[in-house]
């Protein structure tokens, strides 16, 4: 076993090298709880005969998976954050803790309730404990930023003054195809415009809005090239396509040349030009693929989350006026 020592961050730790398979009895390392212990105990026997500090006493605290903290660092939604969000936004509209939970269910969480608050998020099949959100979402916690609420005093809201604007409005350009299908997605996901849908409605779509990230790229590459139907997307396909392979055999052939002339400067800065524009058109060639797949995914979406059309009132018939003279 190797122990390594990182001092290049903010907070040193230690990393342990081992051989997973034992060379004495040919056993796998099982790693648990015990293991781990075990292996602390042993780093903190080290660094007390080589005259080294230890930590007595431990933080406790959760740790969290490396996706939800790579997802938390890049800024991108995850189950954890919606959740959250989803707490936040009920405790603000109650001023009670059973309105609390009211609001939960209204939202389409399962409830549990016992040693610790559970709730399980639409669409999913595991309970998350609220304590495991963070400090401020244990049940004393939510309690406490209830009761911190105070029903507002009721004002009635000062009337706008009348403004007249004289402007020429021109009718917007309609789009089509994939275009207009994106675009009525996102949409729908509440990322362009207030929705119209309410949250009931649009509780399906949460795990649409994990992705929204990459239809926002889909959408930008459908505006940028006009792509409106299948046929100008598998043209876009061979295009990029065929120009992929011209990039390909030209850094073949610079790579045959720096091997031919080692010493030649020039080839270098040209073969990272050319990876860089492989690496755009693969990327681009990628989300083509996607967009065929994510496309009838869509539509079927729209078709499960379309409201029922507005009922329109029939207009009276006027009654004939009879003049008096």
């Amino acid at each position: 076993m190797v122990v390594a020592t990182h001092l290049d961050r903010e907070h040193i730790h230690n990393h342990f090298v081992l051989n997973s398979v034992s060379f004495l009895d040919g056993k796998k390392y099982n790693d648990c709880k015990s293991t781990c212990a075990l292996m602390r105990q042993t780093s903190d026997q080290l660094c007390r005969e080589h005259g080294l500090s230890v930590i007595e006493e431990p933080e406790q605290g959760r740790t969290m998976s490396y996706d939800t903290w790579e997802a938390q660092q890049k800024g991108k939604p995850t189950w954890y954050g919606q959740i959250r969000r989803d707490v936040d936004a009920c405790i603000a509209r109650a001023f009670l803790f059973e309105h609390f939970l009211s609001n939960l269910k209204k939202q389409g969480y399962a409830v549990k309730l016992g040693k610790y608050i559970a709730v399980r998020p639409p669409g999913k099949e595991r309970f998350v404990r609220l304590k495991t959100l963070g400090d401020d979402y244990t049940e004393e916690a939510i309690r406490e930023r209830i009761r911190a609420h105070e029903p507002p005093p009721r004002r009635p809201a000062p009337r706008p003054a009348l403004k007249q604007n004289y402007r020429i409005q021109r009718k917007p350009r309609k789009l089509t195809g994939f275009r207009a299908l994106y675009f009525h997605y996102l949409y729908l996901l509440g990322k362009l415009k207030k929705p119209t849908a309410s949250p009931r409605r649009r509780r399906y779509m949460t795990d649409e809005i994990i992705k929204f990230d990459r239809y926002v790229e889909q959408a930008k590459l459908l505006m940028k090239y006009r792509i409106d139907t299948w046929e100008q997307l598998s043209m876009r396909e061979e295009a990029v396509q065929s120009e992929l392979d011209a990039l390909c055999r030209q850094r073949k052939g610079l790579y045959t040349a720096r091997r031919k002339n080692p010493t030649e400067t020039d080839l270098s800065p040209a073969i990272l030009s050319i990876n860089q524009s492989i690496k755009t058109l693969r990327r681009e060639l990628k989300m083509c693929g996607r967009i065929e797949a994510d496309g009838p995914a869509i539509r079927q979406k729209l078709r499960e989350s379309s409201l029922p059309p507005p009922k329109v009132k029939q207009a009276e018939k006027h009654r004939p006026r009879k003049w008096q003279r």
